[in-house]
Protein backbone atom coordinates (compact mmCIF):
# COMPACT_ATOMS: atom_id res chain seq x y z
CA UNK A 1 0.00 0.00 0.00
CA UNK A 2 1.32 3.23 -0.93
CA UNK A 3 -0.78 5.93 0.06
CA UNK A 4 -1.17 9.25 -1.29
CA UNK A 5 2.01 8.62 -3.68
CA UNK A 6 0.35 5.71 -5.64
CA UNK A 7 0.23 6.67 -8.78
CA UNK A 8 -3.62 8.12 -9.53
CA UNK A 9 -6.29 7.37 -11.90
CA UNK A 10 -7.88 10.59 -13.52
CA UNK A 11 -11.34 8.59 -14.41
CA UNK A 12 -13.68 8.71 -17.13
CA UNK A 13 -15.93 10.53 -15.04
CA UNK A 14 -16.70 13.87 -13.27
CA UNK A 15 -16.82 16.23 -9.98
CA UNK A 16 -19.77 17.25 -9.75
CA UNK A 17 -21.64 18.98 -7.05
CA UNK A 18 -24.69 17.36 -5.23
CA UNK A 19 -27.58 19.27 -4.23
CA UNK A 20 -26.42 19.99 -0.77
CA UNK A 21 -23.57 21.47 -1.79
CA UNK A 22 -20.22 18.68 -1.44
CA UNK A 23 -18.36 17.37 -4.42
CA UNK A 24 -18.65 14.11 -5.54
CA UNK A 25 -17.10 11.85 -8.25
CA UNK A 26 -19.94 10.75 -10.32
CA UNK A 27 -19.79 7.62 -13.33
CA UNK A 28 -22.00 5.92 -14.90
CA UNK A 29 -26.05 5.72 -14.81
CA UNK A 30 -29.20 3.44 -13.86
CA UNK A 31 -31.81 2.02 -11.63
CA UNK A 32 -29.21 0.44 -9.28
CA UNK A 33 -26.67 2.59 -7.47
CA UNK A 34 -23.20 2.54 -5.54
CA UNK A 35 -21.77 4.90 -2.95
CA UNK A 36 -18.14 4.67 -2.73
CA UNK A 37 -16.45 5.77 0.50
CA UNK A 38 -12.64 6.12 -0.08
CA UNK A 39 -9.63 5.58 2.37
CA UNK A 40 -8.35 8.30 4.61
CA UNK A 41 -6.38 9.51 1.57
CA UNK A 42 -9.24 10.95 0.34
CA UNK A 43 -10.95 10.60 -2.95
CA UNK A 44 -8.39 11.93 -6.01
CA UNK A 45 -5.48 9.50 -5.15
CA UNK A 46 -4.92 6.00 -5.79
CA UNK A 47 -7.07 3.99 -7.83
CA UNK A 48 -10.55 5.29 -6.39
CA UNK A 49 -11.59 6.53 -9.68
CA UNK A 50 -10.91 3.55 -11.80
CA UNK A 51 -12.13 1.32 -9.51
CA UNK A 52 -15.53 2.88 -9.73
CA UNK A 53 -15.30 3.09 -13.12
CA UNK A 54 -15.31 -0.62 -13.40
CA UNK A 55 -18.16 -0.69 -11.51
CA UNK A 56 -19.90 1.47 -13.42
CA UNK A 57 -19.21 -0.51 -16.63
CA UNK A 58 -21.15 -3.35 -14.99
CA UNK A 59 -24.87 -0.63 -14.91
CA UNK A 60 -24.66 1.17 -11.65
CA UNK A 61 -24.54 4.78 -10.99
CA UNK A 62 -21.18 5.34 -8.52
CA UNK A 63 -21.18 8.43 -6.57
CA UNK A 64 -18.22 8.95 -4.82
CA UNK A 65 -18.70 11.59 -2.08
CA UNK A 66 -15.81 13.87 -0.49
CA UNK A 67 -16.21 12.96 2.56
CA UNK A 68 -13.55 15.45 3.78
CA UNK A 69 -14.63 18.39 2.21
CA UNK A 70 -11.48 19.58 0.23
CA UNK A 71 -8.95 18.60 2.55
CA UNK A 72 -7.26 16.58 -0.08
CA UNK A 73 -7.22 18.48 -3.49
CA UNK A 74 -7.21 17.03 -7.09
CA UNK A 75 -3.34 17.14 -7.63
CA UNK A 76 -3.40 15.42 -10.44
CA UNK A 77 -2.54 11.65 -11.60
CA UNK A 78 1.53 12.12 -11.01
CA UNK A 79 1.66 14.28 -7.96
CA UNK A 80 5.56 15.59 -7.40
CA UNK A 81 6.98 14.60 -3.71
CA UNK A 82 6.75 18.46 -2.92
CA UNK A 83 2.89 18.24 -3.57
CA UNK A 84 2.46 14.95 -1.34
CA UNK A 85 4.16 16.34 1.26
CA UNK A 86 1.92 19.63 1.44
CA UNK A 87 -1.10 16.93 1.68
CA UNK A 88 0.24 15.48 4.89
CA UNK A 89 -1.79 17.91 7.60
CA UNK A 90 -4.77 16.54 5.74
CA UNK A 91 -4.21 12.82 7.15
CA UNK A 92 -6.13 14.60 10.83
CA UNK A 93 -9.24 15.03 8.28
CA UNK A 94 -10.80 11.46 8.76
CA UNK A 95 -9.73 11.46 12.71
CA UNK A 96 -12.04 14.65 13.03
CA UNK A 97 -14.51 13.91 10.67
CA UNK A 98 -17.93 12.82 12.66
CA UNK A 99 -20.45 10.29 11.55
CA UNK A 100 -22.92 13.12 12.24
CA UNK A 101 -21.06 14.98 9.49
CA UNK A 102 -21.03 11.81 7.06
CA UNK A 103 -24.58 10.85 7.76
CA UNK A 104 -25.77 14.69 6.75
CA UNK A 105 -24.07 14.61 3.73
CA UNK A 106 -25.73 10.98 2.70
CA UNK A 107 -29.05 12.01 3.70
CA UNK A 108 -29.13 15.48 2.17
CA UNK A 109 -26.68 15.57 -0.44
CA UNK A 110 -25.65 11.93 -2.20
CA UNK A 111 -28.72 10.08 -1.62
CA UNK A 112 -31.11 12.77 -2.63
CA UNK A 113 -28.81 13.19 -5.43
CA UNK A 114 -29.12 9.47 -6.65
CA UNK A 115 -32.98 9.73 -6.86
CA UNK A 116 -32.74 12.84 -8.90
CA UNK A 117 -30.85 10.54 -11.34
CA UNK A 118 -33.37 7.81 -11.17
CA UNK A 119 -31.95 5.26 -9.18
CA UNK A 120 -34.53 3.02 -7.36
CA UNK A 121 -35.22 2.90 -3.82
CA UNK A 122 -33.61 -0.13 -1.59
CA UNK A 123 -31.46 -0.52 -5.06
CA UNK A 124 -28.19 1.52 -3.25
CA UNK A 125 -24.87 -0.17 -2.31
CA UNK A 126 -22.53 1.50 0.06
CA UNK A 127 -19.04 0.09 -0.66
CA UNK A 128 -15.67 1.27 1.98
CA UNK A 129 -11.92 1.17 1.76
CA UNK A 130 -10.02 1.53 5.67
CA UNK A 131 -11.66 4.74 7.32
CA UNK A 132 -14.76 3.68 4.10
CA UNK A 133 -15.64 0.55 6.04
CA UNK A 134 -15.94 2.57 9.14
CA UNK A 135 -18.61 4.65 7.03
CA UNK A 136 -20.00 1.59 5.10
CA UNK A 137 -21.24 0.01 8.77
CA UNK A 138 -22.33 3.19 10.07
CA UNK A 139 -24.69 3.79 6.89
CA UNK A 140 -26.39 0.66 6.90
CA UNK A 141 -27.13 0.62 10.70
CA UNK A 142 -28.23 4.32 10.62
CA UNK A 143 -30.25 4.07 7.07
CA UNK A 144 -31.37 0.72 6.77
CA UNK A 145 -34.16 1.41 4.29
CA UNK A 146 -31.52 2.75 1.96
CA UNK A 147 -28.99 0.25 1.41
CA UNK A 148 -29.50 -3.19 -0.53
CA UNK A 149 -25.78 -4.08 1.04
CA UNK A 150 -22.32 -3.00 2.19
CA UNK A 151 -18.73 -4.42 1.02
CA UNK A 152 -15.77 -3.42 2.68
CA UNK A 153 -11.76 -3.74 1.79
CA UNK A 154 -9.17 -4.33 4.47
CA UNK A 155 -11.67 -2.29 7.21
CA UNK A 156 -10.46 -0.04 9.91
CA UNK A 157 -13.91 -0.46 12.01
CA UNK A 158 -12.31 -1.11 14.92
CA UNK A 159 -9.45 1.49 14.77
CA UNK A 160 -12.51 4.43 14.16
CA UNK A 161 -14.77 2.97 16.30
CA UNK A 162 -12.33 3.54 19.17
CA UNK A 163 -11.49 6.82 18.01
CA UNK A 164 -14.71 7.83 18.72
CA UNK A 165 -15.51 5.83 21.56
CA UNK A 166 -18.33 3.25 19.63
CA UNK A 167 -19.22 -0.08 21.18
CA UNK A 168 -18.60 -1.46 17.76
CA UNK A 169 -20.46 -5.18 19.00
CA UNK A 170 -23.51 -2.72 19.31
CA UNK A 171 -22.70 -0.90 15.63
CA UNK A 172 -22.69 -4.17 14.11
CA UNK A 173 -25.88 -5.45 15.73
CA UNK A 174 -27.68 -2.51 14.09
CA UNK A 175 -26.78 -3.91 10.50
CA UNK A 176 -29.54 -5.71 8.35
CA UNK A 177 -27.88 -5.41 4.82
CA UNK A 178 -25.82 -8.41 3.78
CA UNK A 179 -22.22 -7.61 3.89
CA UNK A 180 -19.30 -8.05 1.80
CA UNK A 181 -15.67 -7.94 3.71
CA UNK A 182 -12.20 -8.63 2.57
CA UNK A 183 -9.60 -9.02 5.34
CA UNK A 184 -5.86 -8.47 4.67
CA UNK A 185 -3.22 -9.81 6.57
CA UNK A 186 -3.36 -6.49 8.44
CA UNK A 187 -6.15 -6.36 10.41
CA UNK A 188 -7.34 -7.94 13.16
CA UNK A 189 -8.55 -11.07 13.70
CA UNK A 190 -12.16 -9.69 15.05
CA UNK A 191 -12.46 -8.68 11.39
CA UNK A 192 -11.02 -12.13 9.31
CA UNK A 193 -12.86 -15.05 8.70
CA UNK A 194 -14.22 -16.60 11.94
CA UNK A 195 -13.72 -13.56 13.84
CA UNK A 196 -16.71 -11.95 15.88
CA UNK A 197 -17.20 -9.36 13.25
CA UNK A 198 -18.16 -11.81 10.89
CA UNK A 199 -19.88 -13.91 14.02
CA UNK A 200 -22.19 -10.44 14.79
CA UNK A 201 -23.15 -10.03 11.17
CA UNK A 202 -24.14 -13.28 10.41
CA UNK A 203 -26.53 -13.33 13.01
CA UNK A 204 -27.86 -9.72 12.25
CA UNK A 205 -27.80 -10.04 8.28
CA UNK A 206 -28.13 -13.44 7.11
CA UNK A 207 -25.98 -13.54 3.89
CA UNK A 208 -22.82 -12.11 4.68
CA UNK A 209 -19.38 -13.09 3.64
CA UNK A 210 -16.26 -12.78 4.79
CA UNK A 211 -13.05 -13.21 2.77
CA UNK A 212 -9.39 -13.34 3.56
CA UNK A 213 -6.40 -12.15 1.37
CA UNK A 214 -3.45 -13.34 3.76
CA UNK A 215 -0.60 -12.40 1.63
CA UNK A 216 -1.69 -8.75 0.83
CA UNK A 217 -1.24 -5.51 3.09
CA UNK A 218 -3.81 -2.99 4.49
CA UNK A 219 -4.74 -1.06 1.50
CA UNK A 220 -4.41 -3.39 -1.47
CA UNK A 221 -7.24 -2.98 -3.23
CA UNK A 222 -7.02 1.07 -3.83
CA UNK A 223 -3.13 1.37 -3.40
CA UNK A 224 -1.29 -1.67 -3.99
CA UNK A 225 1.83 -1.89 -6.45
CA UNK A 226 -0.38 -3.11 -9.66
CA UNK A 227 3.41 -3.84 -11.12
CA UNK A 228 3.87 -6.71 -9.01
CA UNK A 229 1.86 -9.28 -10.70
CA UNK A 230 0.77 -11.40 -7.06
CA UNK A 231 -0.70 -8.15 -5.81
CA UNK A 232 -2.41 -7.36 -9.26
CA UNK A 233 -4.15 -11.27 -9.18
CA UNK A 234 -5.20 -10.66 -6.00
CA UNK A 235 -6.91 -7.15 -6.40
CA UNK A 236 -7.92 -8.45 -9.23
CA UNK A 237 -9.75 -11.04 -7.17
CA UNK A 238 -10.68 -8.85 -4.74
CA UNK A 239 -12.90 -6.49 -7.30
CA UNK A 240 -14.34 -9.82 -8.78
CA UNK A 241 -15.67 -10.66 -5.28
CA UNK A 242 -16.97 -7.33 -4.61
CA UNK A 243 -18.83 -7.61 -8.42
CA UNK A 244 -19.82 -10.85 -7.90
CA UNK A 245 -21.93 -9.82 -4.48
CA UNK A 246 -23.01 -6.42 -5.89
CA UNK A 247 -24.24 -8.49 -9.00
CA UNK A 248 -26.32 -11.12 -6.28
CA UNK A 249 -27.72 -8.08 -3.89
CA UNK A 250 -28.67 -5.53 -6.73
CA UNK A 251 -29.60 -7.88 -9.69
CA UNK A 252 -30.77 -5.88 -12.46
Amino acid sequence: ALGPAATSSPGIGRMETLPGGCQAYVVGSGTRSIIVASDIFGIHSGRNKEICDELASEGYLVVMPDFFRGAYPDQGSSPSWWQNLMQAPALLTPFSTTWVSVEEMLRDDVLPYLEQRGSVAGRTAVMGFCWGAWVVIRACGALPEAFACGASAHPSVSAMTQRWGEDEQELLRKVRAPQLVLASQDEPVTWKPGGSAETTLKASTGDTVFREFGSMSHGFVPRGNMADAAIAGEVRRALEYIKGFFGKHLPQ
